[in-house]
């Protein structure tokens, strides 16, 4: 049985003028959404296939210039983005596809309509001439840093400081003023603030971080007493140079995000649009 991987992460690229949805799964499988990339190769997502094939590449006067390689990708690929089940294909199947435009026209097998298909396949050969279709995905997500452990263990280093600091107040007031308005709670003080706050800060102060490594870091530097408290404030291990202003940064991010939002959902959707997340539009008000 065939184990069902997760996604890693997921984003967009732009190929030939289309943003296209991209996955890179656990084991580094690049994919790219079933329908986006029908459009990228300027094919409509309706439409049925002479063949068992897909639409983009069922003609019967293409079948001839199937390689095997492809035949096998064309298969797509089951993965559990978040926990939705869906289905992708391995993006190395698109360069394989714009091979079989390539080699069907030099032969004079394409048919009128088959042409934009051809042309916007030569776009893209000429985008993966530089660089392969894989290494594209993996720096427009940011998965090849994750993917060497030596680089990903210096960028975690990056963001450290050597030794902790003394205790400095890098939270101002007005983080915690609109998260009381927003919770609907009096003015509280540092000596009064629930536990939830707590989670606030790390979800999304800290946890943004290239996706959550640099919060288990602290976690493991910082980890909690057997009474539930931490010996020093996670911000007094961040780095000068890197990681304080990395987190002054994402602080008044969240701060802008909090002004322009009347409700916690309403901030976390906010929120969810600053940072290039999706997020469910709101016409009507904040």
């Amino acid at each position: 049985m065939v184990k069902i991987l997760k996604s890693w992460g997921s984003g967009p690229i732009v190929l030939n003028g289309v943003e296209i949805r991209c996955a890179v799964l656990e084991d580094g499988t690049p994919i790219l959404n079933k329908g986006k990339m029908m459009r990228a190769l300027g094919r409509p997502w309706k439409g049925s296939s002479r063949t068992s094939k897909p639409n983009f590449i069922g003609a019967i006067n293409l079948q001839k210039f199937i390689r095997p390689e492809l035949e096998e990708l064309l298969k797509g690929v089951q993965f559990y983005d978040g926990g939705r089940l869906t289905i992708g294909y391995d993006a190395k199947m698109l360069p394989l596809i714009c091979r079989v435009y390539r080699d069907a026209e030099r032969a004079g097998a394409l048919t009128p309509s088959q042409l934009p298909t051809a042309r916007a396949c030569e776009a893209m050969s000429d985008a993966f001439s530089s660089v392969g279709i894989t290494a594209l995905i993996y720096e427009q997500l940011g998965y090849e840093k994750f993917k060497h452990p030596e680089a990903f263990r210096m960028l975690i280093e990056s963001y450290m400081s050597e030794e902790v600091r003394k205790w400095s107040k890098e939270f101002p007031d007005e983080l915690f003023y609109q998260m009381d308005r927003i919770y609907g709670r009096q003015t509280t003080t540092s000596r009064n603030r629930p536990l939830y706050y707590a989670k606030f800060l790390r979800k999304f102060i800290y946890e943004p971080f290239e996706k959550g490594e640099i919060l288990k870091e602290l976690d493991a530097r910082n980890p909690k007493s057997e009474k539930g408290f931490r010996k020093h404030r996670h911000h007094s291990s961040l780095s000068e140079n890197i990681g304080l202003p990395a987190v002054r940064s994402q602080i008044w991010q969240v701060i802008a995000a909090l002004k322009m939002s009347s409700s916690k959902q309403k901030f976390e959707n906010n929120f969810a649009r600053i940072m290039g997340q999706k997020y469910q539009p709101d016409l009507w008000s904040n």
